[in-house]
């Protein structure tokens, strides 16, 4: 497989929900704040980790709070893995009588009893990006992860197909997770999407009339087969060693490796990178970290999948002022996810996603 003749593989995938757009339009870019809010309350939102797409999430939540005229204290946790200081904040929280959390969990049950406690006080929890297993948070505001592992596998088969329209030259594909509940979700919805794709005849195989199911069965069994599961790695620095053992191991028969967030997608492209095998090996990415542009501007990574973490930040807050005027809301609310490329990177829209800080000078014809 030749990268460097790939070209123009497909037009930018929008997915944002018309429900999630219209609470952005309604005043998004406001800063006077809402006089009949209550102007003393004090939202937290307690972010996963600290990179970019955090930093997005608090731009949002910022701009909400002061359009509605709460406070809004943001605090991040120092990985995906760390409960620790989430449950420390949660305890802040109660402490500050907060009258309501946003929060990202980072465990299934190690925050439960934190955030009972916080519930107990009055605080009213509201889940963004991910949820743990205690089930009296209000709702949900995410982009839906299974979905993103499929748009992830939907986007590797057409950059595939791009030079071998019946994929007769795939070889294995390698996925790197990272350690948060998310992953499992982008690595079922990857691989699911992935191997039904011959079941579902996109792969254009030259078999006679009679042998074609059967054709078609074997090429499914391939696929699962050709799937190799790494560890899953925290950090960067972990992802990379990771790769690297997989790209050893298995020599000139990679042909697909997929990370499910920036640390595993950054370890990914360092690691293909250090052995010179961008031009042979399609690198699928996860969020939109400015090290993971530069990686696709570099074509080193062929494609990432992007969330909307401005919108999930200024959404959670919204809900969360709802909330506390005890208003309804709906369980869940799906913020979408885009695909980003090397040939749609410079669309307004994508550089909207990509610097939602900058609205008024891609408005304007800016460079963004």
């Amino acid at each position: 497989m030749n990268k460097k003749n790939r070209r123009g593989v497909f037009k930018a995938f929008t997915a944002c929900t018309l429900s999630a757009f219209m609470l952005l339009s309604s005043g998004c870019g406001s800063k006077s704040g809402n006089p009949n809010a209550d102007e003393d309350g004090t939202i937290y939102v307690i972010g996963k980790q600290q990179l970019s797409f955090w930093d997005d999430v608090k731009k949002g939540a910022e701009d909400a709070g002061k359009e509605l005229g709460y406070n809004v204290v943001y605090s991040v946790a120092s990985g995906d893995n760390d409960y620790s200081t989430q449950g420390d904040d949660i305890q802040k929280a109660i402490k500050e009588k907060a009258k309501a959390i946003v929060i990202a969990p980072n465990g299934k049950t190690e925050l439960n009893d934190a955030l009972k406690r916080a519930e107990d006080s009055g605080i009213k929890i509201v889940y963004i990006n991910s949820r743990a297993e205690y089930n009296d948070a209000l709702t949900l505001v995410r982009c839906s992860d299974t979905e993103s592992g499929s748009l992830a596998a939907r986007s590797a088969v057409k950059l595939l197909e791009k030079d071998d329209p019946e994929l007769k030259g795939l070889k294995n594909v390698a996925i790197i997770g990272h350690t948060a509940a998310t992953a499992e979700d982008r690595i079922s919805g990857f691989i699911n999407t992935f191997t039904s794709l011959a079941e579902d005849g996109i792969v254009n195989m030259n078999a006679k009339e009679n042998n074609a199911e059967k054709t078609k069965s074997a090429q499914v069994e391939a696929y699962k087969k050709s799937i190799i599961l790494g560890a899953q790695c925290a950090k960067r620095d972990k992802a990379k060693e990771e790769a690297l053992k997989i790209l050893e191991a298995h020599q000139g028969e990679i042909s697909v490796m997929y990370g499910t967030n920036t640390n595993t997608t950054l370890g990914i492209c360092d690691a293909v990178s250090s052995m010179d095998l961008q031009d042979d090996i399609l690198v699928i990415g996860f969020n939109s970290d400015a090290e993971e542009l530069g990686y696709i501007k570099t074509h080193v990574l062929d494609g990432t999948v992007i969330q909307n973490p401005y919108m999930i930040g200024y959404v959670g807050v919204r809900f969360a002022k709802k909330a506390i005027a005890g208003e309804n809301l709906p369980t869940r609310l799906e913020t979408g996810a885009l695909f980003v490329d090397a040939d749609n990177i410079s669309n307004d829209y994508v550089q909207l996603m990509l610097y939602p800080d900058k609205a008024g000078e891609i408005a304007n014809g800016g460079e963004g």
